[in-house]
């Protein structure tokens, strides 16, 4: 298999459990900012430090530590907040299990989970307040049985109480303010309780039961321990320049553990979060809080890129930009780097100060990687799962391989299990650390078949390791097509390639079964009607038989650039948004459950569809 093991590039302090890093993190920086935050868009900014942060932590873990839910498990639901990270890490520094739930569940989904996972506190953002009173009603009525005892509200303040719905319960006690618990815990401390600085972690146990994204039915419960978190911590650490006093701005779920790793990551190093107002304030938000650092998905800086060159275009600098773009390259290379002054004014409308962006969850098109490396940034890819804490791998600008998601990270071991030999055999990615999930919960048989008897870690993804010792990702196993003459294409790899097609916003590809039982690879586009008329040099918005004349001719120039297995045989562009995850992931089996059951319904079939608009089919 010829495993790859990663080593450093920085050298960084290890934390022994979450309440190790909190306390000396915060005991460190004390006086800087930890958070900057706005309660709603038109309110002011909000300005926490890490040692009200850390004060809130000890308090609210101290509370817990003397209430019956000590040690028990409690869950974290809500829009990202700064009392989510208060509520979160508090659960986990006192030594409870933290069940952090996504925000976008449904109220039936939610109850499921609960259910799962037994938890008895639910900490809460004043958004869900009033599937919070739906819920404690069933439990009143007895129409639900669960434990679940006490309903946490992270900010109350933010209910109007001009509907029922958005009114306080004074007279349920099962609800509670997060601030009350919190200064009765600091009330504790100040009697003299010790208990926060003397109950013992068990740092190999399973503290988080972190659900994957799915039908609440079949989503796997990952089982992580406060070890698995703080080695991904202190390999990302010895991977990454952060450093003391930079913002870094945070715009995905909280739920998810990418962005909270990253986050644990970025506070250890002293930095300050300054968490989105929402999608339509990037921008805003962006030029205001001037950050330095983001974590994030590619569709949040495809979408950035679009908006800088529809800009660009806007002031007629186009031919100006296109031509300094390759002399700063120039320059660079015989060790003169002028790009942050030349690109200034773009760099400016992201803040001014960015320096580095790292993207996970997704492969990102070169030509975003090579736009934004030539205005001045630091693009690296990064690679991992939820099972693996999440970071296995990340490029950086010591190894920064185009087209990979880097060499892992030190203490990280990865290998291809594949049936040829040599530096590009393909294979299933492997993986082995201290960051690898202890298992599913109350799931052995999904356990055994994820991690091997030798502890490697099967990802499901199919990928190769270069002679660099990076990883290259092909595609999954489970999305894998399998053609009738035995052939295999990664939809992903197809994907890649129509994507680079102008108005083509994203791609999804599938194999599908035809008239005479063959497999046909089949794609769905999401089209950019105005570019595509920019492209085309109209004035106005194409109509359908010029969108289709269009995308026929570049699916074509598309097809000629892979292998004759591989070519898209039928495919149908379409205006609305894939299914996808909150951490926008196309959710592929019900995407394309979506296509097929349109069809069906009716009665069409993708070869007549071919070229069409897949949101005005009707029935034959």
């Amino acid at each position: 298999m010829n495993p790859v093991k990663g080593t450093a590039t920085y050298t960084a302090d290890k934390f022994t459990d979450i309440r190790d890093l909190v306390v000396k993190t915060c005991a460190k920086f004390p006086e800087l900012d930890a958070f900057i935050f706005r309660r709603s868009p038109k309110l002011s900014e909000v300005h926490r430090t890490f040692y009200e942060y850390g004060n809130d932590i000890t308090g609210l873990a101290t509370y817990i530590l003397n209430s019956e839910y000590a040690g028990g498990r409690l869950a974290v639901v809500g829009e990202n907040a700064y009392e989510w990270f208060v509520s979160y890490n508090a659960i986990l520094s006192s030594g409870a299990v933290g069940v952090p739930l996504d925000r976008a569940l449904p109220e039936e989904e939610l109850i499921q989970l609960l259910v799962r996972s037994k938890s008895r506190v639910i900490f809460y953002q004043h958004r869900h307040h009033k599937m919070m009173l739906s819920i404690a009603e069933k439990i009143k009525t007895g129409e639900l049985d669960i434990p679940l005892e006490k309903f946490v509200i992270f900010y109350k303040d933010g209910l109007t109480g001009k509907k029922p719905e958005d009114t306080w319960p004074e007279d349920d006690d099962r609800f509670c303010d997060i601030y009350d618990w919190i200064r009765e815990g600091n009330e504790l401390r100040e009697k003299g309780d010790t208990k926060f600085e003397n109950t013992e972690i068990d740092v190999k146990a399973a503290k988080i039961i972190l659900f994957t994204s799915g039908t609440t039915s079949m989503s796997k419960g990952v089982l992580l321990s406060h070890d698995n978190i703080c080695s991904n911590v202190y390999a990302i650490s010895q991977t990454l320049d952060v450093r003391r006093g930079d913002r870094a701005f945070s715009i995905l779920p909280l739920h998810h553990t990418f962005e909270n790793t990253c986050d644990f990551f970025i506070l250890s190093c002293g930095a300050c979060i300054c968490m989105c107002d929402g999608l339509r304030y990037i921008v805003k938000n962006m030029e205001e809080w001037k950050p330095n650092v983001c974590i994030s998905v590619p569709l949040l800086f495809e979408n950035i890129y679009e908006k800088i060159e529809d800009g660009i275009k806007a002031s007629g600098k186009e031919k100006a930009i296109a031509i300094a773009r390759p002399v700063t390259r120039f320059l660079r290379r015989i060790g003169i780097d002028v790009r942050r002054n030349v690109f200034r004014d773009i760099l400016d409308k992201l803040g001014g100060n960015f320096r580095m962006i790292v993207i996970g969850g997704a492969g990102i098109d070169k030509k975003y990687i090579d736009a934004f490396t030539d205005f001045g940034l630091q693009f690296f890819m990064g690679y991992g799962l939820t099972e693996t804490s999440p970071v296995i791998s990340v490029t950086n600008e010591v190894c920064n391989v185009h087209g990979s998601v880097g060499r892992p990270l030190p203490g990280i071991t990865a290998a291809i299990d594949a049936e040829g030999k040599g530096p590009k055999a393909v294979g299933e990615i492997l993986t082995k650390s201290d960051c690898v999930m202890l298992g599913y919960f109350e799931n052995e048989e999904a356990t055994a078949e994820a991690i091997d008897s030798d502890g490697w870690f099967h990802t499901g993804d199919m990928g190769y390791i270069d002679k660099t010792g990076s990883i290259h990702i092909t595609g999954r196993v489970k999305s894998m097509i399998v053609l009738t003459n035995g052939k295999k294409a990664f939809p992903e790899e197809i994907e890649a390639v129509i994507t680079e097609i102008k108005g083509v916003s994203e791609a999804f590809v599938w194999g599908n079964k035809n008239d005479r039982e063959a497999i046909d690879i089949c794609a769905k586009l999401l089209i950019d009607r105005k570019a595509i008329g920019a492209e085309l040099g109209l004035k106005t918005e194409p109509d359908d038989s010029q969108v289709e004349t269009y995308l026929n001719d570049k699916m074509h120039e598309a097809n000629r650039k892979m292998p004759q297995y591989k070519i898209v045989r039928n495919y149908v562009f379409s205006e609305e948004d894939m299914i996808k995850t909150t951490t926008l992931k196309i959710k592929r089996p019900k995407e394309q459950e979506h296509i097929e059951g349109r069809l069906s319904e009716c009665g069409r079939t993708m070869y007549e569809m071919n070229g069409k608009n897949f949101d005005k089919m009707i029935k034959a």
